[in-house]
């Protein structure tokens, strides 16, 4: 009688494991057919979101070459507004170019472009201009994944124009952005050994300079000053060349006017090149 039990209560347990296993396959086999069933839907993209997509995720940039057919020589600016700034004729800005020369040709990347092409005059030069104003307004959440294109570029020489948008809170401090900015110049060192330079801010500030020192001692990176361009002449603002006008009034002085103009977008170049003249091998 007791063998009879034993073996019904060990035929109801393989039933019940039988059974608990047909259940569990069954449910996750529904939730893979719906799986399959969604992700087996063609998705497309319009140009329109594939465009609004390269902005949110991407930085975007402008590339220049002069076509020559001798070896390749590539430089990538990382700026803000002063290295590339679109179209904002709200406020008065009409063209695409570094804020605030008068035309393309006459911002300071640009500018550089064709100083090293007078330096390497038989190779193939080209640049890339990226505004990475996101990493200045947000480094602490910064996605790194999002300069993959700047990174696959693999430039000769980057130089870093950045600073002048960032702003410190509790939490986004000081030692915090070193860090970041340490992080980002890293990035491009992984696989190549670019030469790397990094500018102060153009607009004067004590702290971010002796932050971006200590920037450049950490990477081993050049530091090229250019804090001292309107502390020593006004002249470099664009105030004192244009009279930028807009919606808002204050766009003139407190916007736009600030930026460097022509005149101190050829001081910049002229303090960048001088490092890049010392450092880049003309043979």
């Amino acid at each position: 009688m007791k063998r009879k039990i034993v073996f019904v209560i060990i035929i109801q347990l393989i039933l019940n494991i039988i059974l608990g296993g047909y259940l569990i396959y069954s449910k996750r086999t529904g939730i893979s057919l719906k799986i399959k069933k969604v992700f087996s839907k063609e998705t497309i993209v319009t140009k329109d979101q594939l465009s609004k997509m390269n902005k949110t995720l991407m930085p975007v940039f402008i590339d220049t070459s002069n076509n020559k057919s001798g070896k390749s020589y590539k430089i990538l600016v990382i700026g803000n507004s002063l290295s590339y700034h679109p179209l904002l004729e709200n406020i008065g800005w009409n063209h695409i170019s570094g804020m605030a020369a008068t035309k393309q040709e006459n911002d300071f990347a640009h500018l550089i472009f064709k100083k090293v092409e007078s330096k390497l005059p038989n190779q193939n030069i080209s640049i890339r201009i990226s505004n990475l104003f996101a990493f200045e307004k947000n480094f602490k959440t910064f996605n790194f994944i999002t300069i993959d294109s700047l990174i696959s570029y693999k430039p000769d020489l980057i130089i870093f124009q950045l600073g002048e948008n960032v702003l410190f809170d509790e939490i986004n401090t000081p030692v915090l952005f070193e860090n970041k900015y340490v992080d980002l110049i890293n990035c491009f060192k992984k696989d190549s050994t670019p030469i790397i330079i990094c500018t102060t801010p153009f607009f004067p500030s004590l702290e971010k300079n002796e932050i971006i020192e200590k920037v450049t001692l950490t990477t081993r990176s050049y530091l090229v000053d250019l804090s001292h361009l309107p502390l020593l002449d006004e002249e470099n603002y664009a105030k004192n060349e244009n009279d930028y006008k807009g919606n808002k009034n204050d766009w003139k002085d407190g916007g736009i006017g600030v930026h460097p103009g022509d005149y101190g977008m050829r001081n910049i170049a002229q303090q960048i090149f001088i490092t890049i003249n010392a450092t880049v091998n003309s043979h």
